[in-house]
């Protein structure tokens, strides 16, 4: 099969972790993939996560769109990923000419029905969307069809040897608080009962505003780093005995955080907020806190007790295999082949 996506890619939005957990199988599976994307100009060097394989052409910016590399590349299926975030204007010109040649799918990002009407101007021939409470699509796309978020595989690395390519301590526990991707610093005092057991170690963008930075107490490690590659991510991961990501609120709000999905593989346990609407889909995969007090608490019972630790890998791994990109990326297959008999092709 020949599927095209248009979506971002290799940067640090949920779009581009959903589309490149999919489009990693579908090579391994033996579709041809392309992958149509934004300049890297738009985002800047030190946003990107990866590189760019020769399956993704660069050929579009915000309100920008060169025609010729869709219209010129051959598919069967062409995907869109978070319509709101791509040149739609343009997109809309050059929408019949794809639909005469392939079928038309649209992945939709949006937590609720769109007020814009440009919105509603493409006839696509299949709407998928990810998350339970995105429901409300059936009141405009009655077949729209519910597909989870894609897992990345589950993987394990070494502890030490992780730490010591990272410079981090190996003599104690470290608490690995992520502050990137509109994630927050939380826990900013070390709980009394690890005060000699642990460290805090904070990973914040160059242009976060973090006071610690400049003075950090012995017990904090605060890390300045770009956008993380997933070998980069990876590694902070296998190093941390936990990792906390604090999302509660956020400008544009989104559904689901697309982290956890590429996160949860890696046999880090995870500690987020309870409040948060970003982790509906989770229960035993994670720990939960409601404040500071609660999650002091539950990271010094988890440092005492090896336990829980090994449960919550345990049932991440399960979460991890039943949403694995494998099966997610095979019901999208059964999904194009459908549209595909419906016309014929």
């Amino acid at each position: 099969m020949k599927i095209a996506v248009m979506t971002s890619w290799n940067v640090e939005t949920g779009a581009a972790v959903h589309a490149k957990a999919l489009v990693n199988v579908w090579m391994e599976m033996g579709h041809k993939v392309t992958v149509f994307s934004f300049f890297r100009e738009e985002f800047g060097e030190d946003k990107f996560t990866g590189k760019d394989g020769r399956h993704v052409i660069r050929c579009f910016g915000k309100n920008f769109l060169d025609p010729r590399p869709i219209l010129t590349t051959e598919f069967d299926i062409f995907i869109v990923e978070d319509l709101r975030t791509l040149p739609v204007e343009q997109l809309a010109r050059i929408f019949p000419m794809i639909k005469e040649r392939a079928r038309t799918i649209h992945i939709v990002h949006e937590d609720k029905l769109p007020e814009e009407t440009w919105f509603y101007q493409f006839l696509w021939d299949k709407v998928v969307y990810f998350d339970e409470r995105q429901e409300f699509l059936m009141d405009i796309y009655p077949d729209a069809e519910y597909i989870p978020f894609p897992c990345f595989p589950v993987r394990r690395g070494d502890k030490i040897e992780s730490r010591k390519r990272l410079g981090l301590p190996l003599d104690k526990k470290i608490i690995f608080t992520f502050c990137q991707r509109g994630y927050l610093p939380y826990l900013r005092y070390l709980c009394e009962g690890l005060k000699y057991k642990a460290v805090l170690l904070f990973v914040v963008s160059p242009d976060f505003e973090m006071l610690e930075k400049e003075l950090a107490p012995p017990w904090m490690i605060v890390r300045e780093e770009g956008a993380l590659s997933d070998e980069r991510f990876d590694q902070y991961l296998f190093a941390s005995d936990a990792v906390i990501f604090h999302k509660y609120q956020n400008t544009y709000h989104r559904l689901l955080s697309s982290v956890m999905f590429q996160a949860m593989g890696a046999g880090c346990p995870i500690f987020i907020p309870q409040q948060s609407q970003y982790f509906k889909p989770l229960k035993d995969e994670v720990v939960y806190y409601s404040d500071t007090e609660d999650l002091c608490r539950k990271l010094v019972t988890f440092c005492e007790d090896e336990g829980i630790a090994k449960s919550v890998i345990e049932s991440e791994e399960v979460f991890t295999h039943v949403n694995s990109a494998e099966k997610i990326a095979e019901r999208y297959i059964d999904v194009f082949t459908r549209v595909l008999k419906e016309r014929g092709l």
